[in-house]
C-alpha cells in the first residue's frame, strides 16, 4: 500500500459546532446521545462545554462492513477529567477494526480518557459487521468531571447560574434570555436575588440595572426568569449577572452576545474523496444575512494544516503562508449570489494524524464567525528487509561480509522492530555491526529491538562470517514487530580449497 494511499478510514471528517444549548442536570454526570445526531453542547458557569458527534463513514447495511465514528470535543475553557465514553449494542457485533481499543463487556464498549484539554478532540472509530441493520445504531453516553466544579458540603448553598439565549442578534431585533438558577447545595438557598447589568448594546425599559427576586430555592431544584431586551448598537458585549442568597455567597456570571447588521454562517461539506489517491474535495459554504444593500465588504480565509496539501481551489484564492507548516487561503470580497457563496478546495493527504481545517469569515458591522472540520488521515507502515547481495561465493576458511538493509517505506514511524540472523551449521559469524547491540544464541544472532525506525528511513546490518565446510548454505533474517514477522534470505557457496 502506498504511503499516500488511504483506506476507508482515511478521511474521518467531522464538523464540530460550538452550540449554545444548556442542561443543568447533566453537569457533571451522564450525557445520553440520540441516535446518529450531533448532541447539544453542555455548558456551565465554570467554563465546561463538551460536544459529542456520531457519524457513519459507510452506509449501514446488514452483513456488510460498516465504519462508524464517535467524536468528543471539549469546547469549554477548562480541562475535562476522567472521561468515560460507552457504546451499547443491541447484540454483540463482529469486530473488524477498532481504534482506540475499548474495554468490552458483553454488549457494552467502554473507553477511558484521563483528560481532554480545552479546544481538543478525540476520534473513536470502529468497523463492525452486523447481521441485523438495527444493531448498527449509535447509543453512546459520556461521563466526565470538570476540574474546578466541586460540591462542598460545608457551604450553605451551591448556586449554579445558566443563561440561555442567543450568541448573536441583529440590530433592531429582540434578544431574549432565560436566566436559570439551580441549587446544587445540601440546604435551601434563601431569598435568592438576581441583578443583571446590561451592556450598552442592549436596552430594557427599566434601565441599565435589572433586579428580580426568585425567593427560596430548595436543595436540588431550579428557578428561572425571562429577560427581554432590544439590541440597539453593533458590537460585542457582556452582561454581568449577580446571584445571591441571604444565607450563602454571591455568584457572578458573564454572558456574551454580538450585535450586528449582518451575519455570516460558515459550513464545511465533503464533496468527494478518492481513497486510492488520498485526495479529498471540500466545499466551504457561506450564508450572508445583512440589512445593508449593495456591495458588502467581507473576507473569508481558511488555514490548511501540514498534514494536507493544497491541490487547487475554485474560485481561486490568494495564497499566503502563515509559517512553515500551515497554509493560508484568503478570498477578499468574493461574489455573492442570493446571499450565498461557496468555494471548492481540493486537498491531498501527505501526513497521517488528526488535522483541523479552520475557516473564518469577517464582514463589516458583523461579528466574526468560524467553522472547523477534523480530518483524520490514517498512515501506513511498510517495512522491507533486503540483502545487498542475494548470492555470494567464498573459499573454505576465508572471511566474507554480508549486508542487510531494513527500510521503512511507509508514512508513519515504526517502533520496536526486531532483527535476527539465522545461520546454518557450517557457517560461523565472526563479527557484526548494526544500529543496536547484538548477541549470539547458538546459531542465531539476535539484535536488540530498534526503538524507532522513522518514516522513509533505513538501517544497515553487517556480519563478517566464515565457512567451515564446503557446500551451498542459506542464511535467513527474520524481522518485524511483535508477533508479525517477515523473512529474507541469501545463499552463500563455499568452495573447497584447491
Amino acid at each position: 500500500m502506498s504511503n499516500r494511499m488511504l483506506n476507508t478510514n482515511t478521511f474521518a471528517i467531522l464538523m464540530l459546532f460550538a452550540g449554545a444549548l444548556f442542561s443543568l442536570a447533566q453537569v457533571p454526570g451522564n450525557l445520553p446521545i440520540e441516535t446518529d445526531k450531533e448532541t447539544p453542547t453542555l455548558k456551565t458557569d465554570e467554563g465546561s462545554q463538551v460536544s459529542v458527534i456520531t457519524r457513519f463513514v459507510d452506509n449501514p447495511e446488514a452483513g456488510k462492513p460498516c465504519t462508524m465514528e464517535i467524536t468528543l470535543k471539549n469546547l469549554g475553557a477548562l480541562p475535562l477529567e476522567e472521561l468515560v465514553l460507552s457504546q451499547e449494542w443491541k447484540t454483540k457485533p463482529e469486530i473488524l477494526e477498532v481504534n482506540p481499543k475499548p474495554f468490552i463487556q458483553e454488549n457494552k464498549w467502554t473507553w477511558e480518557i484521563p483528560e481532554l484539554q480545552p479546544g481538543t478532540g478525540k476520534v473513536f472509530q470502529f468497523k463492525v459487521l452486523a447481521a441485523d441493520k438495527d444493531n448498527l445504531t449509535f447509543k453512546p453516553a459520556v461521563a466526565y468531571k470538570v476540574a474546578t466544579l466541586k460540591k462542598n458540603p460545608e457551604k450553605k448553598d451551591g448556586l449554579l447560574v445558566q443563561v440561555q439565549g442567543p450568541q448573536w442578534v441583529r440590530r433592531g431585533q429582540r434578544a431574549v434570555f432565560d436566566i436559570v438558577v439551580a441549587n446544587l447545595g445540601l440546604t435551601p438557598a434563601e431569598n435568592v436575588t438576581i441583578r443583571d447589568k446590561l451592556p450598552q448594546g442592549l436596552r430594557h425599559p427599566e434601565g441599565e440595572l435589572i433586579e428580580a427576586t426568585l425567593g427560596d430555592i430548595p436543595a436540588g431544584q431550579t428557578k428561572s426568569i425571562r429577560l427581554e431586551t432590544l439590541a440597539v448598537e453593533n458590537g460585542k458585549f457582556s452582561q454581568n449577572i449577580q446571584v445571591a442568597s441571604t444565607n450563602g455567597e454571591k455568584k457572578l456570571y458573564q454572558s456574551d452576545i454580538s450585535v450586528s447588521d449582518g451575519q455570516i454562517n460558515l459550513q464545511w461539506k465533503k464533496s468527494w474523496e478518492d481513497t486510492a489517491k488520498g485526495e479529498l474535495e471540500m466545499i466551504l459554504e457561506a450564508k450572508i444575512e445583512s440589512i445593508k444593500t449593495g456591495q458588502i465588504q467581507f473576507a473569508i480565509q481558511t488555514v490548511v494544516p501540514e498534514g494536507l496539501e493544497i491541490v487547487g481551489s475554485n474560485p481561486q484564492a490568494r495564497y499566503e503562508s502563515t509559517d512553515s507548516t500551515n497554509k493560508l487561503l484568503v478570498w477578499n470580497n468574493p461574489q455573492v449570489t442570493a446571499g450565498k457563496w461557496s468555494a471548492k478546495l481540493r486537498l491531498k493527504a501527505i501526513k497521517p494524524g488528526d488535522w483541523q481545517l479552520n475557516a473564518k469569515a469577517s464582514m463589516e458591522n458583523s461579528a466574526d464567525t468560524s467553522s472547523m472540520f477534523l480530518v483524520r488521515i490514517e498512515g501506513t507502515s511498510e517495512i522491507q528487509g533486503l540483502f545487498q547481495n542475494t548470492s555470494l561465493k567464498a573459499n573454505l576458511g576465508s572471511e566474507s561480509e554480508i549486508r542487510f538493509s531494513l527500510k521503512n517505506s511507509g508514512s508513519i514511524d515504526l517502533k520496536n522492530t526486531s532483527v535476527r540472523f539465522l545461520f546454518p551449521d557450517g557457517i560461523v559469524p565472526l563479527a557484526w555491526n548494526g544500529p543496536t547491540i547484538a548477541g549470539l544464541d547458538g546459531q542465531n544472532l539476535n539484535f536488540d529491538d530498534l526503538p524507532v525506525l522513522g518514516s522513509r528511513a533505513d538501517k544497515t546490518y553487517s556480519v563478517n562470517l566464515k565457512g567451515l565446510s564446503p557446500g551451498e548454505f542459506r542464511i535467513v533474517v527474520e524481522y518485524g514487530m511483535g508477533n508479525i514477522k517477515r523473512s529474507s534470505s541469501c545463499s552463500i557457496l563455499i568452495s573447497p580449497l584447491p
